[in-house]
């Protein structure tokens, strides 16, 4: 399942409050420097440069609490930001004491604090806050400190460019803050879609997982009766009085069916040691005692496989990718046969392994008669029945546990007729793939 952090938005958003703190710091600065030559305008530049410098130095303590929640994995909470907001809020209103108060046309600056607070914040924080800016405009009515203008003959004109720029300042703070702010709540809200569909797909897969745990148990008994019967039947064709009956004749066969109960009993057995947690595999000690266990299981099949040096020493998680690879080699010899081939006649079954610097690539390829589009883009992703009798079971298993790695599996028609099955799985270390579409050519 995907790491989504349901409130990884908290640190987006602290960041872009300090990032925007500096931007607006940098404006007020150079409002500062230019106010009285541009227009006219004194301003009581001592308490202005005090408020400045509290400012910045609460943003500089801002950056560092950033960094401390990136060394401990840890996200700012809903009370921390509302903090950061009232700290905003009030040096915003000691800022409209020193500049007019209220007949500051920059006292609307109060909407867009509240604007971004809506965004970030659940409803009863933004109310709190928006009761304090209520508070702080109302004393701002009251009690403030003038401008002094060197012409005041020209206070509208004054007071209708600073509306312009109180517009296209807070237009700009909307558009940057608050929209890519609901673009990241997009995202994260899409992650949580994906997270909710990979939990129920990996809810019915351990269902599936279950109740093959329990037939597993349930066949258990019967193995037993066969293997018993078998084991009869194969001393009796062995015993040298019986020689001239018919049941002789069939010798080979016993001993083939008592290989193949031993192998159904030692596949329980490995199933019931598969729950508990195995240490990794490199690939050059899995892959030869793998390959040999599936042939048991089809003695009549053949399979060949390479295992590239580049990928020879990485480690894998033997108990999943010996199920997904099982599956998928199931389905390739049952293709085969599907399209009338004699196994010990038809080309032999490919199994390539390789790698890069990102991830592992197993490659299981049939001469069989393909799967049809409309039934390649279901396979995995639900139990649909395929054209040779199964019902996809196995590759919705398959499919489950290769995301449960961080991987995925994907099928491509081969060149010269059948199908690639194609398994990809991260590097031990590395972050889960995201694919999708496989950069694998057959």
């Amino acid at each position: 399942m995907p790491g989504v952090a349901p409130q990884r938005h908290g640190l987006v958003s602290l960041r872009r409050l300090c990032w925007l703190r500096w931007a607006l710091l940098a404006g007020q600065a150079l409002l500062l420097v230019s106010c009285e030559s541009v227009a006219g305008i004194h301003l009581p530049y001592k308490p202005l440069l005090y408020l400045f410098a509290a400012q910045a130095i609460f943003n500089v303590t801002t950056v560092a609490r950033l960094h401390w929640h990136g060394q401990h994995n840890t996200v700012p909470s809903d009370a921390e930001l509302m903090a950061q907001m009232i700290v905003d809020l009030t040096a915003l209103s000691a800022i409209l004491f020193y500049t007019g108060g209220a007949t500051n046309p920059f006292v609307s600056f109060y909407l867009p604090g509240l604007a971004i607070a809506s965004a970030i914040l659940p409803w009863r924080f933004v109310s709190a806050l928006a009761l304090y800016a209520l508070a702080c405009y109302s004393l701002l009515l009251l009690d403030y400190v003038p401008l002094h203008l060197h012409n005041p003959d020209n206070a509208v004109n004054y007071h209708l460019a600073g509306m312009w720029l109180n517009f296209v300042a807070s237009a700009v703070m909307i558009a940057f803050f608050v929209a890519r702010l609901s673009g990241v709540l997009r995202q994260r809200d899409a992650q949580l879609n994906l997270a909710r569909e990979q939990l129920l797909r990996e809810s019915r897969a351990e269902a599936l997982n279950d109740q093959a745990a329990a037939v597993a148990h349930e066949i258990g008994t019967p193995l037993a009766t066969l293997a018993v019967i078998a084991g009869e039947l194969r001393g009796d064709a062995s015993d040298a009085a019986r020689g001239t009956t018919p049941v002789a004749d069939y010798l080979p066969d016993f001993r083939t069916m008592e290989q193949q109960l031993d192998l159904c009993r030692s596949i329980l057995a490995r199933l019931r040691a598969d729950r508990e947690p195995l240490a990794p595999q490199p690939l050059d000690t899995w892959l030869a005692p793998f390959v040999e266990r599936w042939q048991l299981r089809h003695p009549q099949a053949s399979l060949q496989s390479t295992l590239a040096p580049d990928a020879a020493t990485q480690p894998v998680d033997a108990a999943r990718v010996s199920q997904i690879l099982t599956i998928l080699l199931d389905n390739a010899a049952r293709s085969q046969q599907a399209m009338g081939h004699a196994m010990r006649q038809a080309p032999p079954l490919r199994l390539d392994i390789t790698g890069d610097d990102h991830a592992l690539r197993f490659a299981v390829t049939d001469h069989g008669g393909g799967i049809p589009p409309a039934l390649r883009a279901q396979l995995g992703e639900a139990p649909v029945a395929s054209t040779h009798g199964g019902q996809g079971i196995g590759l919705y298993l398959a499919q489950s546990a290769a995301r449960q790695l961080g991987g995925s599996l994907s099928w491509q028609d081969h060149r010269a007729g059948g199908t690639v099955a194609l398994l990809r799985l991260p590097l031990a270390g590395a972050a889960p793939l995201n694919l999708t579409s496989p950069d694998f050519q057959p």
